[in-house]
């Protein structure tokens, strides 16, 4: 395909050929080189990164999970819904601690987000998975892009698993349909049949990264092991974001963030898409554009009331 197919904003993905038919491919072998693992993005609709985080990084963060868990567990009848499966989702990971955000700028993060969707992406959602039993059927075979129209011929959304323990069939891992990214737009609609499903095979430490057409589900856990993962789930800079950032995020955590992980979060013009209106900001002009966003003051309501943005500072 010839470099007039790439599309404003990239930094180099072009479209792999349609196959012909639902082809099945295999899963990428783990690789610990990162043009490799592009590679196979772009051929397989998914990839294996050995060594993303090193043994004692790998320990902390999953230590750090266990205490959430139980510390969000403790808040009784105020925990979240979590529903009626032993497979459990944390959602909102960007309030829980410096080690979980670090991952959004981590540069492997960066160079594997920024080539799939953009130099402008947006983290859509932290999230942290794991099990607290067996599970006895696999998840329902989906696309991370389902919103989007399966018409479209690139990825809109990737999903970046950070894995803390080893994923292997026994303990539930991702059942994956390789190359369905480049099936044909009939296939692209209706999820496949689950036990023609391959699951993959990975070290804990290990970054596990799937396009967001690809054909997907998370397997049945049969040993009950707590399988854990931490989800970095990036956009393209017009879909809308799964955590709502701008309110979900507690006041300092932006005030404290780099430029990098403000923009990363949403605070950060996109044309004329992610602006807040509000009194005046010293460094945002009338005109459209890609600038940094700040908070104002206060919302302006109607006669001129002014209104008071919240602010969750710490003390």
């Amino acid at each position: 395909m010839s470099s007039d197919s790439i599309r404003e904003g990239q930094t180099g993905y072009v479209q792999a050929p349609e196959l012909d038919g639902p082809v099945i491919l295999d899963v990428p072998s783990p690789t610990a080189d990162l043009q490799r693992g592009l590679e196979d993005l772009n051929s397989h609709g998914c990839c294996i990164l050995l060594n993303a985080l090193d043994p004692n990084r790998v320990d902390e963060i999953r230590q750090l999970l266990d205490r959430q868990y139980a510390a969000e567990q403790a808040l009784g009848a105020l925990c979240p819904d979590r529903g009626n499966s032993n497979k459990q989702v944390l959602p909102n990971m960007v309030n829980k601690g410096s080690r979980f955000l670090d991952l959004i700028e981590d540069a492997t993060t960066e160079s594997i987000a920024s080539y799939l969707l953009g130099k402008n992406w947006l983290l859509s959602s932290l999230t942290a998975h794991l099990f607290i039993g067996t599970t006895t059927k696999a998840e329902l075979i989906h696309r991370d892009q389902g919103q989007i129209p399966a018409s479209i011929e690139f990825p809109a959304l990737c999903n970046l698993f950070y894995l803390l323990d080893d994923f292997t069939p026994q303990r539930g891992s991702t059942v994956v349909f390789p190359g369905s990214h480049r099936w044909p737009l009939s296939y692209r609609v209706h999820p496949p049949n689950p036990e023609l499903g391959q699951q993959i095979n990975a070290p804990a430490g290990s970054l596990f990264v799937f396009d967001g057409r690809l054909w997907h589900g998370t397997g049945a856990n049969l040993e009950g092991h707590p399988r854990r993962a931490i989800s970095v789930f990036c956009c393209a800079p017009w879909v809308r974001q799964q955590e709502n950032a701008c309110v979900s995020t507690a006041r300092d955590i932006f005030e404290q963030a780099s430029p990098k992980l403000r923009a990363r979060l949403g605070l950060r013009t996109y044309g004329t898409l992610g602006n807040i209106n509000g009194t005046r900001i010293e460094h945002q002009g009338a005109a459209f554009g890609s600038t940094d966003v700040e908070f104002p003051d206060a919302l302006i309501g109607e006669n001129g009331q002014l209104i008071p943005l919240p602010s969750a500072r710490r003390t």
